[in-house]
């Protein structure tokens, strides 16, 4: 009779523990399937972002820091106004001019349109900001200063520029003086 009763026994305390304990965890991990498959595909879009990141990585390591420092300095990732006074002043300075009556003005992010690739809080990747100021000078040197500053690096647009004669000299030797609003460029 020992012999019938234990393998029952033991049949029954093996139903009992699937009922009890087997089947609710495999119904439990069952569910947590879907969960883990978007883990999965998260996983692999993360080792995809790597590879394209290493890629690209790769790419910048190629270019010369001098490069990358002209780069950043043709479309910089930040507003700064004082490095852009700065800029202008010195190529002002190479010619014996003084800036004037420096006005900044507004400060834009956004675009009519905007791109796909866009980052900034408006949608658009590149922002701009206007500034104003005035240089007495004669004609000639103020040619040589617009040239300059159309050969800077940093990305400049006139905007408006009007002259009359300068106060003090009355238009004296050609000495006139020269409002400029220019308009300047940087990446979000």
């Amino acid at each position: 009779m020992t012999r019938i009763l234990i393998p029952l026994i033991l049949l029954f305390a093996a139903i009992g523990l699937f009922v009890v304990y087997t089947d609710p965890t495999y119904q439990a991990a069952k569910a947590l399937s879907p969960e883990l498959d978007s883990y999965n595909k998260a996983l692999a879009q993360a080792q995809e972002l790597r590879k394209t990141r290493d890629t690209l990585l790769s790419k910048r390591n190629t270019f010369s820091n001098d490069d990358v420092n002209k780069l950043a300095h043709v479309l910089p990732d930040n507003i700064d106004t004082i490095r852009l006074i700065i800029d202008i002043n010195n190529i002002a300075s190479r010619h014996s001019l003084a800036l004037g009556g420096l006005q900044i003005g507004s400060i834009s992010d956004s675009s009519s349109a905007q791109s796909a690739a866009a980052v900034g809080s408006s949608g658009d990747p590149v922002g701009s900001v206007q500034m104003g100021f005035t240089v007495t000078t004669d004609y000639n040197t103020f040619l040589a200063f617009l040239q300059d500053l159309e050969h800077s690096l940093r990305i400049i647009d006139v905007d408006k520029l009007s002259f009359g004669a300068a106060a003090s000299t009355s238009g004296a030797n050609g000495i006139s003086s020269y409002s400029i609003d220019i308009r300047t460029y940087w990446l979000h």
